[in-house]
């Protein structure tokens, strides 16, 4: 068995808990670390300027191949789990209805009216911006992946011109589920990373 260590965010889309990030945040993830981590902890910067450390609920296990998330200590032994949106975890996605410009390194790097808006569950609304948008330039691809059992495999890019912050500050679902298949194309910004993300009259 490889050394590997897998983050797994390991909670059920059924019942009273929730971890406090979103199911966008981390759910698995391997590979090089987060801003603000140590190899040796593994750690996990906490996006939208909650703080800093482990998930709630997240576990680092030695694993052979991408473990799927679940519950308890089963976790680490079944396959990717597929779910669904519904009332107890509905996610919509709608045109944002404004102009979104982001800044990061003191330049523009995306401005689009036609960004699409994501909202799930009672997490913070998360816009998503179509590539033709997005100056892909100013970007560079990573090895970070993060799974989202409602919305399938994450890949990220970092922000070279931003340093440390820029470090795997955007992420896009290149083969999202059906419930989610219309942000395919579209990238998202994690804001507390950017100078600013401002929403502007269409």
């Amino acid at each position: 068995m490889r050394g590997d260590l897998f983050m797994i965010e390991v909670w059920s889309a059924v019942g009273d808990r929730r971890p406090s990030l979103s199911a966008d945040e981390t759910l698995i993830m391997r590979g090089g670390r987060r801003p603000g981590t140590s190899p040796a902890s593994g750690a996990v910067e906490a996006p939208h300027g909650r703080g800093r450390g482990t998930p709630p609920g997240a576990v680092a296990v030695p694993q052979a191949r991408n473990p799927g998330p679940g519950r308890g200590v089963a976790a680490a032994m079944v396959n990717k789990m597929v779910l669904h949106p519904g009332p107890r975890h509905p996610i919509t996605v709608q045109p944002a209805g404004v102009r979104v410009v982001v800044r990061v390194a003191g330049r523009v790097i995306a401005d689009s009216s036609s960004a699409l808006t994501l909202r799930e569950a009672d997490y913070p609304a998360v816009h998503y911006l179509p590539r033709e948008d997005v100056d892909m330039t100013a970007l560079e691809r990573t090895s970070q992946q993060s799974y989202c059992p409602f919305k399938g495999d994450a890949a990220y890019y970092s922000i070279p011109a931003a340093g440390e912050r820029g470090l795997d500050a955007v992420w896009t679902y290149e083969e999202p589920y059906d419930a989610v298949r219309g942000i395919k194309d579209h990238l998202a910004f994690y804001v507390n990373r950017m100078d600013a993300v401002e929403e502007l009259p269409l």
